[in-house]
């Protein structure tokens, strides 16, 4: 690990567990084991570690071959989709997982839900990247499913998303909120949840 990559690990972990503004440069610095000064030698300012930060977390969702693959595009013609809907929910929530479970971004979700009141570029990371753009997933999953006849007419296919997207967030804030060091077992137990909870949508409002 070079220099670079150890000043973004300590600081994503002491912005996770102290907060954005409690955390000095000089703090970063005395963690990594280096000058103060040194650390303008790969970043300008602690506010460049964090824009840092966010954009390795939004790479990894643009970039992730399970995400991105085939099965998961929300197309028409998607027969997986369109067949099973349950199926192609549990094969993004694989693809989520790999995902999550990476400590980097365990980290990170830590630092948007607990940080994003205090932080103005956290809180609009918040808004566009976290609620946003998964809602207009959700929103385009439901419209499909609606088009197609899988799912009841008088569906609203947004309020549909907020319902099921307000669920896994919740879980998220709970895991946050209770550990410095998010358990395995934990994240085990919060897909499970989620899965169970979109099969119980999907089966309120399926055609019958």
């Amino acid at each position: 690990m070079n220099t670079k990559e150890k000043i973004f690990d300590v600081s994503l972990d002491l912005f996770s567990k102290k907060g954005y503004d409690s955390v000095s440069l000089r703090e970063i610095a005395d963690e990594v084991g280096i000058k103060k000064s040194s650390i303008y030698s790969h970043y300008p300012s602690k506010e460049a570690i964090l824009m840092d930060i966010f954009e390795y977390f939004t790479d990894f969702f643009k970039y992730n071959e399970l995400i991105n693959s085939k099965d998961l595009l929300l197309t028409a013609d998607n027969e997986i989709l369109l067949e099973n809907p349950e199926l192609f929910y549990h094969k993004g929530s694989e693809a989520i997982k790999v995902m999550v479970s990476e400590e980097r971004n365990l980290k990170i979700w830590k630092l948007i839900f607990i940080q994003m009141h205090y932080n103005e570029n956290i809180r609009i990371f918040f808004q566009n990247e976290i609620l946003a753009k998964p809602l207009l997933f959700w929103n385009e999953f439901f419209t499909i499913l609606k088009e197609k006849g899988i799912i009841r007419k008088d569906c609203n296919p947004k309020l549909l998303a907020k319902e099921y997207y307000s669920f896994p967030i919740y879980l998220l804030f709970e895991i946050c909120a209770k550990y410095d060091d998010i358990p395995q077992s934990c994240l085990d137990n919060f897909f499970n949840e989620a899965e169970e909870h979109i099969k119980f949508i999907l089966e309120s409002v399926k055609v019958k």
